[in-house]
């Protein structure tokens, strides 16, 4: 059985398509938990239509405290062999289990991620290949693109979760980053590489607030360098300024503020100075 959790806060809007692609899968023999970080719109009334028409849904309300924590509690609620991920404004293709649960038999692997489609307001859709890497955590590190953290694209074993994997309540905007990281730095992973579930694009989502990104995506990486998880010092020095270069950017183009742009690019030249060869 393949156990699905949902985290939901004020979702009424996207909540019913979300369920519906869960219920439209090939691959049946799977329990839908939907942890509701408490909503105070539609969201629950939405949801108890779904359990009273099938006793694979659960439904739990707690007080707000914050996706990590509510996905905590989806996790620990879970009975499944294997644990996949959903955000509740986000879809999955109808053969996204049965292709992920072909993929762990074949490849013995201990957890997964795939391609994805952006879906945007206006309908388009737009595939995002992701290109090959052979050393899954140090793409992570690089933040090169060749790994996709979003937690809809992510499926698990149990046993992960058993040895006390869990997303650290301390992170919002970057916990689905250092989810991965943790997971990659201890377990065998495995890249499908066909497009298996659709990424809402929303204006309002935490990745626009940069201040925030600034602050969980920098404690990441303390984080990571805490538990040495960096193969050398000029590696880290590399890994760091890449993320400068991010912040630098965000700052630059959707925060709006330029000084605190070139704040991040002097931080990114003096961690690796030769990075200005490719980000120039």
């Amino acid at each position: 059985m393949i156990s699905i959790i949902i985290p939901a806060y004020k979702a009424e809007k996207y909540i019913a398509e979300t369920i519906n692609s869960v219920l439209n899968q090939t691959y049946t023999d799977w329990e839908l938990i939907i942890v509701d970080d408490g909503s105070t719109d539609n969201t629950a009334q939405i949801i108890k239509q779904f359990c009273e028409k099938d006793n694979r849904i659960q439904y739990s309300f707690k007080e707000n405290s914050g996706v990590s924590d509510t996905r905590n509690k989806g996790m620990s609620m879970a009975k499944g062999e294997l644990f996949a991920l959903l955000d509740a404004d986000d879809l999955w293709n109808s053969n996204k289990l049965e292709e992920v649960n072909k993929a762990f038999h074949k490849h013995k692997i201990d957890w997964l991620f795939s391609d994805v489609i952006d879906l945007y307001d206006d309908a388009t859709e737009r595939i995002k290949k992701i290109s090959k890497t052979s050393n899954f955590l140090n793409a992570l590190l690089l933040w090169n693109g060749k790994i996709l953290t979003a937690p809809s694209g992510i499926v698990f074993r149990k046993q992960c979760y058993d040895d006390g994997f869990r997303f650290d309540k301390q992170f919002s905007t970057a916990a689905d980053q250092d989810f991965v990281i943790q997971l990659a730095s201890k377990y065998k992973g495995f890249h499908f590489d066909k497009p298996l579930w659709k990424y809402r694009i929303l204006n309002n989502s935490m990745s626009h607030d940069i201040a925030l990104m600034e602050k969980d995506h920098i404690a990441v990486y303390r984080k990571a360098e805490k538990n040495k998880l960096f193969k050398s010092f000029w590696f880290k020095q590399k890994c760091f300024s890449n993320l400068y270069w991010i912040l630098a950017g965000s700052w630059w183009k959707d925060g709006h503020n330029k000084k605190r742009g070139l704040y991040f690019i002097f931080k990114a030249l003096i961690a690796n100075p030769f990075s200005i060869l490719t980000h120039r």
